[in-house]
């Protein structure tokens, strides 16, 4: 019994060594949820819920496929319930035929867009209807995997994008009540995801 309790304390120690909370932003922070797709526990925490276009498939991955059903229609994946301030790390890959094409994403739902080519990385502000680029970051395209860091609270918000660091600051940094963040494409074939983090941050 003992021994069992002692491989039970370590295992419980790596767990929690692995979701370890760190942040540039912020000192503290609550883990709301980290799923890796493993196990039926991540339903409910993506969207539209109304479809059945979401579903987990082997190694670990969540596949998010169009939601017509047909090749190439819209694509759409909600991450819901993301807190006033908090630190989300991801990794996901759009796939799509074109071998060229950029990845993008909203922050907020449709608050914040950021998109991105082979030559450079944008963010496109709706509050201010500003678009700010960084010609440093030149990994956020289609077909390949973006391990991603998303520490935000409203007036600053910090990316890391494949190890390319940015901070953004200003009145257009605001998620303005909306708590998702959106995934929605024309045109690509589906979306992958192999991990997801959130925490609330204080």
């Amino acid at each position: 019994m003992k021994y069992l309790l002692i491989c039970l304390g370590l295992f419980m120690s790596l767990g929690a060594e692995e979701i370890e909370f760190k942040s540039k932003l912020f000192t503290q922070g609550t883990l709301r949820f980290s799923d890796d797709f493993d196990q039926p526990k991540y339903k409910g925490r993506y969207g539209p819920k109304k479809n059945n276009n979401i579903k987990q498939v082997g190694d670990g991955i969540l596949e998010v496929l169009p939601l017509s059903g047909k090749p190439k229609d819209m694509t759409v994946c909600h991450i819901y319930n993301i807190p006033k301030k908090f630190v989300c790390h991801l990794r996901f890959k759009v796939m799509k035929s074109d071998p060229n094409a950029g990845a993008a994403m909203q922050i907020g739902n449709h608050k914040m867009h950021l998109s991105g080519s082979e030559e450079a990385f944008s963010i496109f502000l709706r509050k201010t209807g500003k678009r700010l680029t960084n010609s440093e970051v030149k990994s956020f395209i289609a077909n390949q995997w973006i391990d991603m860091i998303i520490e935000y609270q409203q007036g600053k918000m910090l990316l890391n994008i494949n190890g390319k660091e940015i901070v953004f600051e200003g009145e257009g940094i605001n998620m303005d009540g909306a708590q998702s963040i959106l995934f929605k494409y024309r045109g690509a074939d589906k979306t992958l995801f192999d991990y997801v983090r959130i925490w609330e941050a204080k």
